[in-house]
């Protein structure tokens, strides 16, 4: 079954902005040019355009016609900095890339975080766009004496907080640090990058409410496919 033509309108700008070939701030083809390119009526265009509109990824400016607002995904950097029991911090699909058990001396990430000697589980997963391609590498390293059967959930659909807090673990707090980065060959071919692109490296190391480690998450964002934003209400 063919698509619907306002479907069809609507994915191919996405495609161009998650390409990179329209960037924030560039205007989009008018409603005659798109009716030109595929062949349709005006309305059409106009479902299209106010499915973009409610998405986020483009604006409508007066004198400027319709631009791209976003390159992607939204999401609020205040929900990447703390520990969300409600839903993952970025939406969309997961593509588990592996796990593994190791002593916590054994990785980088937990070497200086749990007891030498201590069990822990990496698990590392691609967030996904809505064309299936990485956005965000999570690597996570976790506790496995707090948290012995998590490896036993649905790890592309789990979010390590709101797991915690239902096997009875609660009042996590969360520190984060930002800074930038390279990435290494492996996490490049994940995003579609190459090794010298500078990307957003968020470090966050949860403790359980009587100061115990339980995880370190490391989050590597696709430069131009996520925006990241916080939302301030002036008093």
């Amino acid at each position: 079954m063919s698509k619907a033509k306002h479907v069809e309108i609507r994915e191919w700008i996405e495609g161009e902005i998650h390409s990179g070939r329209l960037q924030v701030g560039d205007r989009l083809p008018t409603e005659r040019e798109l009716m030109e390119r595929f062949a349709v009526s005006r309305n059409p265009v106009q479902t299209a355009m106010s499915k973009l509109v409610e998405t986020g990824l483009v604006q409508r400016r007066r004198g400027s016609g319709t631009v791209v607002a976003s390159t992607g995904l939204r999401s609020s950097l205040l929900r990447l900095l703390r520990a969300s029991t409600d839903g993952p911090e970025v939406e969309g699909l997961h593509r588990v890339v592996s796990t593994r058990v190791v002593a916590a001396e054994n990785h980088p990430l937990s070497a200086d975080l749990f007891p030498a000697g201590t069990p822990i589980a990496e698990l590392v997963r691609i967030k996904l766009d809505s064309f299936s391609a990485g956005i965000v590498v999570e690597r996570c390293v976790l506790n496995l004496a707090l948290a012995p059967n998590i490896l036993n959930e649905d790890l592309a659909a789990l979010t390590t907080a709101a797991y915690y807090t239902s096997i009875g673990i609660e009042q996590l707090h969360a520190s984060s640090v930002l800074s930038a980065t390279h990435l290494s060959t492996e996490d490049a071919e994940h995003l579609g990058l190459d090794t010298t692109t500078p990307v957003v490296r968020q470090m966050r190391t949860l403790h359980t409410g009587n100061g115990l480690p339980i995880e370190r998450l490391e989050m590597l964002f696709h430069p131009t496919k996520l925006t990241l934003e916080v939302t301030q209400i002036e008093h």
